[in-house]
């Protein structure tokens, strides 16, 4: 989760920081308040998992935009892990203090050693045999899945290495819609990182390209150019607002309050399959969206429209600074919010829903800044010496 500061990327640390707080609307069912009437529109902002994809596509974009392929697949390796994995140890610890040392229901030997070697693909429930890190499974499958890529652009040529990756890219999108990835369980988050993490690296050369030949007068477009910064800003917003309204209300087939097809109980344990019914899934959760956040992210990279302009700032890059910190650390505070304070029985919590949310939300963010520079950041300074 680095910073950029080049023009036309600062934007892109709000699409960040915007898609974090929608996987964040997603774990807020763990506290079992999606199933009252006063929070029957958190199932909504429950769709949010679709962010998921993003993330994997600008980490696609961002880690190949500027490979160096003259490094060795060892020194890559290892930037990787110590940039990823000794933060996730870090909060692992966090989150065995959070939860009273509770080693009973979240064993060492799933946390410990499956963060330090970053191998927690599958355990990502609230629950006996848990992972105190929910979203750990996300960092892991990218660092290996970017090694694996790494590899394949040391070993080939370029254009061999583009034909492979966008294969694979392609194979594991068809598995994933399809969801043919059941049959070994682990191979779910191995194949969603392999699909849009390859398509953010098809992305990157894409752009690499244009920027070679922008100043061929032959792919201009001959518009003025209020009318065409006009046109640029209004598929801005409509695709901004599109990404918004799916992922943080988007309908998830499943009404609520009356006549819920799935008992109150089981929301915190649904997935990308039930969470949508079949006539919805491809809509929903299919390419459509990611189609728009291309978009978006393609427009966001020209820098052309009011928009993209707007949030080209340092605000963003604020924000997005924190992204990274805020993605692992609010399971912890949902974790310890519903493992110590009894919910259903504070009238405030159901008086005062929105209230209670933001509070909640503001909470994680103040967690997220103080843990980025309590302990990610200094963090991140012993991996810059280590790798000199």
């Amino acid at each position: 989760m680095r910073k950029y500061s080049e023009r036309g990327f600062k934007n892109l640390e709000f699409l960040r920081f915007l898609l974090i707080f929608a996987v964040v609307g997603v774990h807020l069912a763990y506290l079992n308040l999606s199933s009252t009437e006063e929070y029957s529109w958190l199932v909504k902002w429950g769709s949010g998992w679709q962010a998921v994809e993003m993330f994997f596509l600008m980490s696609g974009f961002f880690l190949f935009y500027k490979l160096n392929t003259e490094e060795t697949v060892l020194h890559f390796a290892l930037r990787k892990w110590l940039r990823l994995a000794p933060f996730v140890i870090a909060l692992t610890i966090i989150g065995y203090i959070a939860t009273g040392f509770d080693i009973s229901q979240y064993p060492l030997s799933v946390n410990i050693f499956n963060s330090l070697l970053l191998l927690d693909w599958n355990t990502h429930h609230f629950g006996p045999d848990a992972t105190i890190l929910y979203v750990a499974w996300f960092v892991n499958v990218l660092f290996f899945v970017s090694v694996i890529y790494f590899c394949i652009l040391k070993a080939l040529k370029h254009e061999q290495a583009n034909l492979l990756i966008g294969a694979i890219s392609f194979i594991c999108l068809f598995m994933y819609s399809r969801h043919m990835y059941i049959i070994v369980p682990f191979i779910y988050p191995l194949v969603r990182a392999f699909a849009y993490v390859g398509f953010g690296y098809l992305l990157s050369e894409i752009y690499k390209s244009y920027l070679l030949h922008k100043d061929d007068n032959s792919v201009q477009i001959n518009l003025p150019s209020q009318l065409k910064t006009f046109a640029i800003s209004v598929v801005e917003a409509i695709l901004l607002i599109t990404i918004v309204i799916s992922l943080y209300a988007g309908s998830t087939g499943v009404p609520v309050p009356d006549g819920l097809s799935i008992p109150p109980e089981q929301i915190p344990f649904l997935n990308a399959q039930t969470w949508f019914p079949d006539l919805t899934r491809l809509a929903l959760g299919g390419v459509w969206l990611q189609l728009c956040f291309v978009g978006l992210f393609w427009l966001f990279l020209m820098n052309k429209g009011l928009v993209s302009q707007i949030l080209n700032n340092k605000i963003s890059v604020i924000l997005g600074s924190y992204s990274y910190a805020i993605f692992l650390i609010h399971t912890i505070v949902i974790r310890a919010l519903k493992d110590y304070v009894d919910l259903q029985n504070i009238s405030f919590v159901f008086e005062h829903n929105l209230i209670f949310i933001t509070l909640l939300c503001l909470a994680i963010f103040v967690c997220a800044v103080i843990v980025h520079h309590l302990v990610e950041m200094p963090l991140n300074r012993m991996a810059s010496k280590i790798l000199r």
